[in-house]
Formats: C-alpha cells, sequence, structure tokens
C-alpha cells in the first residue's frame, strides 16, 4: 500500500515537472482568483511562453475552447519544426 502510493507520488511529481505549461494552467492556476492569475503570470513570465497569447489576453485562458485550439497550434508548429508537415 505505501509502495504504492510512493509510486503516485513520483508520478505526479515528474508530470509536474515534465508537464506543459498549459496543463499545469488547467490542474492548478484555473482555480486562482482573477488577481492571483494577474500576479502569477507576473512573477512567472515564461509561464506560457511555447503558446501564441500575450500577456495581456490571459482571462481568455479559462475557455475550454480557447485551450483546446492553443494545443492543436502547438501541435501544428511542433509538427512542422519536426519536418512532419
Amino acid at each position: 500500500m505505501y509502495y504504492k502510493t510512493v509510486l503516485q507520488s513520483e508520478e505526479q511529481f515528474w508530470k509536474f515537472v515534465m508537464g506543459d505549461d498549459l496543463d499545469f494552467y488547467e490542474e492548478y492556476t484555473i482555480f486562482l482568483s482573477d488577481e492571483e492569475q494577474k500576479e502569477f503570470f507576473d512573477e512567472n513570465p515564461d509561464f506560457m511562453c511555447d503558446y501564441p497569447i500575450s500577456r495581456d489576453k490571459m482571462y481568455l485562458l479559462k475557455d475550454v475552447v480557447f485551450r483546446g485550439i492553443l494545443r492543436k497550434i502547438k501541435e501544428y508548429e511542433g509538427g512542422k519544426r519536426d519536418g512532419v508537415n
């Protein structure tokens, strides 16, 4: 039982460390108040730098459809860089 809990904790840790900024946003940052989110983005200027969104439009991240579009853009651009498209 303890071993299983340790493995789950380790898995969560690596997901957190190696995860995508948008995944982190959906799991943690989305639940902050608007003011707390603004402060978080100000303190972490590189957050979401892999996505085409400016700091003054971060409020759009609360929309699930918008986040889905950002994921599609990142997938498409990643494929272009890897020579897939």
